[in-house]
């Protein structure tokens, strides 16, 4: 029973300073949240620009070889 009654008064002694800690540590957890939220945004953009990119590389690939094409069919001539 003595035992009991020192756990308790240490627990009430560190409830404070455990609050204190949820604060701060939920506190910061909102800020991480928020900036990943952000970064997930960028890079989502950013994942749209890469694909459209590559197409577009794709294309002009596609435009080069057809080029080639034309440019040996005239030196054929």
């Amino acid at each position: 029973m003595a035992g009991e009654k020192s756990e308790l008064s240490s627990v009430n002694s560190n409830a404070s300073f455990n609050s204190e800690n949820y604060s701060s540590l939920l506190q910061a957890f909102f800020e991480t949240h928020e900036e990943a939220n952000k970064l997930a945004l960028s890079n989502n953009r950013l994942k749209g620009l890469n694909n459209w990119l590559e197409g577009r590389v794709k294309e002009l690939e596609d435009e080069l070889l057809t080029l080639k094409i034309d440019f040996y069919d005239l030196e054929m001539i």
